[in-house]
């Protein structure tokens, strides 16, 4: 098919939906992470119709199979299955507030058209394993295990980038960590021991069972992570530390 000079492709995609934005009055452009390449953005005209019958399964934080022309440039979406609708997380707004957040570290983070088949899968799983959370439990005994899920997705994804946190022994020494005094430094790339967090560099306080569960989540499945309890001192100091770690990444 040729369209415009250029020779149009049509593509299959299975995706998860990140983003959209308006273009015009009846277009929408959308940021998409996909199995078969990576991020992309890709434009769906006259979605934004009363009539369109793509736009119900092209919303963020859904899992499609997305059929796409494309040629130089985006790619126009011709057409869209949802696979996922994740009406768990949709109907809570703590963990969609968590999940978009996570979206937003996830789209700075990866590079565009960069195929990861792991991290498609990782955050799928995320995906997954927050839906059950929601469906499953009360509001009420949600919140800290989306947290627990959340953070554990975060640690295992910024590994999988090769940010790999350090939290088996001293990052800087090598010896190993006593249980109390040691110290997270993002610069370094993981714990430091008393010893060695008693120098200069910026570093902030990490208490031994934020260490046992780092160690936890990069070892274990996210799709796991659920069963897991914390108290909120152990979930905020990892909330700390996972903002340090970002925040040295993206500069």
């Amino acid at each position: 098919m040729e369209r415009g000079g250029g020779i149009e492709m049509n593509f299959k995609y299975n995706g998860i939906i990140l983003f959209k934005n308006d273009i015009g009055e009846t277009d929408r452009l959308y940021g998409i992470y996909t199995l078969e390449a990576g991020k992309i953005r890709a434009r769906a005209i006259g979605v934004k119709k009363p009539n369109a019958k793509l736009a119900g399964n092209l919303e963020p934080l859904t899992y499609s199979e997305i059929f796409m022309a494309r040629g130089r440039g985006k790619g126009n979406i011709t057409g869209v299955i949802a696979l996922n609708n994740f009406s768990g997380i949709k109907s809570g707004i703590e963990a969609t507030q968590k999940v978009f957040y996570t979206f937003g570290i996830f789209g700075r983070l990866v590079t565009e058209e960069e195929k990861d088949e792991k991290i498609f899968s990782l955050l799928l799983e995320y995906l997954e394993a927050m839906d059950r959370i929601c469906v499953s439990s009360s509001q009420k005994s949600q919140e800290g295990r989306l947290d627990i899920v959340t953070l554990g997705f975060l640690f295992k994804f910024l590994g999988a980038l090769g940010y790999k946190i350090e939290a088996d022994k001293c990052v800087k020494c090598g010896t190993k960590l006593q249980p109390d005094g040691n110290y997270f430094s993002a610069e370094s790339g993981g714990v430091v021991c008393v010893k060695c967090g008693s120098g200069s560099g910026k570093k902030v306080k990490i208490i031994a069972d934020s260490i046992k569960l780092i160690r936890l989540f990069l070892k274990n499945k996210v799709g796991n992570f659920g069963k897991i309890e914390a108290e909120k001192s152990i979930i905020n100091n990892l909330k700390v530390i996972i903002s340090e770690e970002i925040g040295w990444i993206t500069g």
